[in-house]
């Protein structure tokens, strides 16, 4: 069964498992599980998926990032791997040390 017919029969199958009750889910679950190859447990996921909301991506808000900008990520790059990779706090001290030799 190719990926294609699985969304279908999905389709199908989901506005079944919506209408039913809980003793008759079971057998569409098993009946599910068995076509496509799917755990239980993913198959109640997938099914249950149009009764939960989906909020949609927002983007982020406020300024764009200072460090987005090449010509500041190349040499900053540069010393924190010279650095060893030290993390942002010790490398925030560092920077003045490090700044004078590159």
């Amino acid at each position: 069964m190719g990926h294609n017919e699985k969304k279908a029969y999905l389709e199908e199958i989901r506005l079944r498992y919506r209408k039913a009750r809980n003793s008759l889910k079971a057998k569409i679950l098993d009946e599910f599980c068995a076509v496509c190859n799917y755990h239980r447990k993913h198959a109640i996921r997938l099914l249950g998926a149009s009764f939960r909301r989906i909020k949609p991506k927002t983007r982020k808000r406020g300024s764009r990032s200072t460090y987005g900008n090449p010509i500041i990520i190349g040499p900053l790059v540069k010393i924190w791997l010279a650095t060893n990779q030290m993390c942002s706090k010790k490398l925030k001290a560092a920077l003045p040390l490090w700044l004078p030799f590159y």
